[in-house]
């Protein structure tokens, strides 16, 4: 019989005899004498119960599974129970876990949905939907980047011959599969992530890598019948703009006409809290634009109002930019000017714009502007072009400046012309102008601004300019060596030389020397 014992200090006890015949007791503390007369009741039952050889009713079997396991300890030690049947572990297999972080990602963009999708996809294959995550290790995560180097591109289909996926794919992929594996870790699923110290390939190949200049661009310009395709181009090789998802967004209510700046909306950028940045409207660019907006039907909000009347619009304003697929009629149009399509069409003219500018431009300005890192533009965007080397070999910066510039001009009177030849600066009656601030440039002779002349100089030059006597200030050999000293030369130097050219430019036409 279980009884109750009130010790000295107060606390209690139940006492009993137990199974095997041995006196036993357990502690129970300071509770009130009901509470242990209960207790020493269910204590009884148990015994009965053991005794006769019947299972426990169904009030003390839940009394017996609801204790704390303290108290299921001392009952185990005292006989009275067995001991609980250890609940086993829940197992946690790849493939549910990698579909329930996939719902879980409500933020990205359906485009990555995709893309993450594929990663997932991937996963099964190599490892099995079945295969319990935590016992993934490292040197398997390095098997999976291998196997995708060589067979990632069979996505289960036994009739294809199995293909590796490029370097920049296996890249962008491993860093999905250790976020996946990160999520895992966090939610203390794992142990540590395997992908963790996975190498990734290098993200950018060398070989697809193209600088599109601006003659050759100039020259896929020309043929171009749709205004709103001279401009789709212009933006993409002159501002650097991500085709499609960039040109596709703007609105009129983006162009800052007096200012001259184009608000570019990023749908891209938007999921990191940048949904739009500033760019400066280049000449190059304005001329398009300007016939753009002269030939937008009444109330069209869009920029490239025509270009989005198709079909493949509606799938790219849910996200899925690629449906519109530009790339071919930007293929076309690049045979027909008589050039090879190059790789990545549209993203080496992005990184061709890139590389100009910076070549203008401090390095975080033009960053601000194509909406990238500096870290991401020299991995993925600056390129090595001609230009730099014949800066190497013709004499420092200033003379890739002067090559960049003439290039630039040839590229403005294409456009303000509207007749898109892009011919060189001398063939349309370009002036090489000597100015006072920092050397020569190329200049229409129609936007010669003579009062950058000093004194009396200006009118004189006007003078030759209006009669066509200009002979003496276009580039010849003499010049030519002038334009290769003239950044070595010191400024007081270069003060007296331009003394000297303004009295000598006054003679012809009788101006009293200065």
């Amino acid at each position: 019989m279980a009884a109750v014992t009130t010790l000295p200090n107060g606390t209690k006890r139940v006492d009993f005899k137990g199974l095997d015949g041995k006196r036993r007791y357990i502690r129970l503390g300071s509770i009130s004498d009901k509470s242990a007369r209960s207790f020493a009741d269910r204590i009884q039952e148990i015994l009965e119960a053991a005794t006769l050889g019947r299972p426990l009713d169904a009030s003390t079997a839940q009394w017996v599974a609801s204790r704390p396991s303290a108290m299921t300890a001392k009952l185990v030690t005292a006989g009275l129970i067995h001991p609980p049947e250890k609940k086993a572990a829940e197992v946690t297999t790849l493939g549910a876990f990698a579909d329930t972080y996939l719902k879980r990602r409500n933020d990205l963009k359906p485009a990555s949905v995709l893309v993450v999708d594929q990663v997932v996809s991937n996963l099964k294959m190599f490892f099995g939907a079945d295969r319990e995550l935590r016992t993934i290790n490292g040197a398997e995560a390095d098997d999976f980047a291998r196997w995708l180097a060589t067979a990632g591109r069979t996505r289960g289909k036994a009739d294809k011959t199995p293909k590796g996926l490029s370097p920049a794919t296996i890249g962008k992929r491993l860093q999905w599969c250790s976020a996946i594996f990160r999520d895992a870790l966090r939610r203390k699923l794992i142990d540590e992530n395997p992908f963790s110290d996975v190498k990734q390939p290098k993200g950018t190949n060398p070989e697809r890598q193209v600088y599109v200049d601006a003659e050759t661009i100039e020259r896929i310009i020309e043929i171009v019948p749709e205004a709103e395709w001279k401009l789709l181009l212009s933006l993409s090789r002159y501002l650097g703009l991500r085709v499609p998802s960039e040109p596709f967004s703007l609105t009129w209510d983006c162009v800052d006409w007096e200012r001259g700046r184009l608000k570019v909306l990023s749908p891209k950028t938007e999921v990191h809290g940048k949904s739009y940045r500033w760019v400066p409207i280049l000449p190059e660019v304005r001329a398009h634009l300007d016939r753009v907006f002269a030939e937008a039907p009444e109330g069209a909000t869009h920029i490239l109002h025509r270009l989005r009347e198709r079909g493949s619009m509606k799938a790219a304003e849910r996200g899925f930019w690629a449906n519109m697929n530009l790339r071919k009629r930007l293929q076309d149009l690049i045979a027909k000017a008589g050039f090879q399509p190059w790789p990545k069409l549209w993203h080496n003219l992005r990184a061709s714009a890139q590389t100009d500018l910076a070549n203008r431009f401090p390095a975080h300005v033009v960053c601000e502007w194509l909406g990238n890192s500096e870290a991401v533009a020299k991995e993925h965007y600056l390129q090595v072009t001609d230009g730099h080397f014949r800066d190497a070999l013709e004499g420092g910066p200033q003379a890739h400046q002067k090559a960049q510039q003439g290039e630039r001009e040839t590229a403005l009177y294409a456009a303000q012309s509207g007749s898109g030849k892009a011919e060189t600066p001398a063939k349309q009656g370009f002036l090489i102008r000597l100015v006072e601030d920092g050397g020569f440039e190329g200049l229409p002779v129609s936007s010669w601004k003579t009062p950058h002349l000093p004194g009396s100089a200006a009118k004189c030059a006007a003078e030759q300019v209006q009669t066509g006597d200009n002979a003496a200030i276009f580039a010849d050999a003499d010049l030519a060596r002038l334009v290769e000293l003239w950044p070595g030369l010191t400024p007081d130097v270069r003060r007296e030389l331009l003394r000297i050219a303004s009295d000598a430019a006054c003679v012809p036409s009788g101006c009293a020397p200065r």
